[in-house]
């Protein structure tokens, strides 16, 4: 089986369709997606609609559940409720309705999703680093554990000598191991690399691939401006931060 697994679309229509794309070469059999289809740029009507064509799994973000008065604007800083705010009056009962229906996890035969980490997936908790990868570890019942929301690629494993941090994009997948992978942002990445990431798992060869791509941030930016979001929003795609 081959799994296209990715996140943190926020509304960003060019990364998005770049990203479908490229899945359309990797002959991919199911697609998960890991949350926040919505915020900070301005498609979201048409993210939406793409994701729904593509039938896939999918998993509640923050961004999601705040569109959907399911969590508190309290929660985010000025720009993303500025954004939430905005995406709201437009999206339709039946989007509204879409987005309500995402789950907080999902389980398949060797691996978990979820879009922060499982310490209280309702909290959207964020693995940064090590000490957040290890508390993961200690909650993980399965080989693999997909994640999103820092919008930053990475790749943690644990084995007897410990756990270790991955610099590669690809991991093969080892029997009593265990892996946390954060499949980095399609629509807004902040690891100082302003390509899109994507990720392919392939349980049949037991390889976890990360695909970073370029698409076309300044008719993103452009569209952020001229919708009246704010700045910041369009600048930092430049950057990846």
């Amino acid at each position: 089986m081959r799994y296209g697994i990715f996140s943190d679309i926020h509304s960003n229509i060019e990364a998005f369709t770049t990203a479908l794309e490229y899945y359309k070469t990797e002959k991919i059999d199911t697609y998960i997606f890991l949350g926040d289809i919505i915020g900070y740029a301005a498609n979201p009507k048409e993210a939406i609609s793409l994701l729904y064509a593509l039938n896939p799994i999918c998993i509640a973000g923050n961004h999601d559940w705040a569109a959907t008065d399911k969590l508190s604007t309290d929660y985010f800083n000025e720009y993303a409720k500025e954004a939430i705010i905005w995406t709201k009056t437009r999206l339709s009962e039946k989007e509204n309705s879409y987005l309500k229906s995402f789950p907080l996890t999902y389980q398949g035969k060797n691996f978990f999703c979820v879009h922060g980490s499982l310490d209280s997936p309702k909290d959207f908790n964020y693995i940064w680093g090590l000490n957040e990868a290890r508390l993961n570890f200690e909650l993980i019942t399965t080989d693999i554990l997909f994640v999103g929301h820092s919008h930053r690629a990475q790749i943690y494993y644990k084995n007897t000598k410990g756990i270790f941090f991955h610099s590669e994009t690809s991991i093969s997948i080892k029997p009593g191991e265990k892996y946390i992978i954060n499949v980095g942002s399609i629509g807004q990445p902040r690891d100082r690399d302003s390509r899109l990431s994507l990720c392919v798992y392939d349980s049949e060869e037991n390889v976890v691939s990360i695909k970073r791509l370029v698409y076309n941030i300044p008719l993103t930016a452009e569209k952020i401006i001229a919708a009246g979001l704010p700045q910041i929003l369009a600048s930092r795609l430049f950057v990846g931060w």
